[in-house]
């Protein structure tokens, strides 16, 4: 059984078959995400960890940009900026799994 639906694969799949993000998409899939936690909000309640997992993923978000736009202030080697982008990388595939992880338990 797959870990998301069809219309959020389908999204997926039609943002990242260029191999880019515009910022257009980046917004329909923020967008779409608050939508659908909106749907656990309708059926969990506002105070329970899922609501607070939507709140760290908007600090996580800014935290990401606000590094990068750092690191490029800080205007690196082109090895420093394979290090910063791989180091991201790593965070965000660390995220992923452990979100595999933890969906295998529901």
């Amino acid at each position: 059984m797959s870990l998301i639906s069809k219309t959020l694969e389908e999204m997926i799949n039609e943002i990242y078959q260029d191999g880019r993000v515009s910022v257009v998409e980046y917004k329909k899939l923020r967008d779409d995400a608050d939508r659908r936690m909106d749907a656990v909000v309708r059926e969990f309640g506002q105070h329970n960890n899922l609501t607070a997992l939507q709140k760290a993923m908007d600090v996580v978000m800014q935290l990401t940009q606000t590094s990068i736009i750092d690191a490029k202030k800080a205007k690196l080697t082109d090895t420093g900026e394979a290090i910063v982008k791989d180091a991201v990388f790593a965070q965000v595939e660390y995220l992923r799994a452990g979100t595999h992880l933890a969906l295998k338990l529901l």
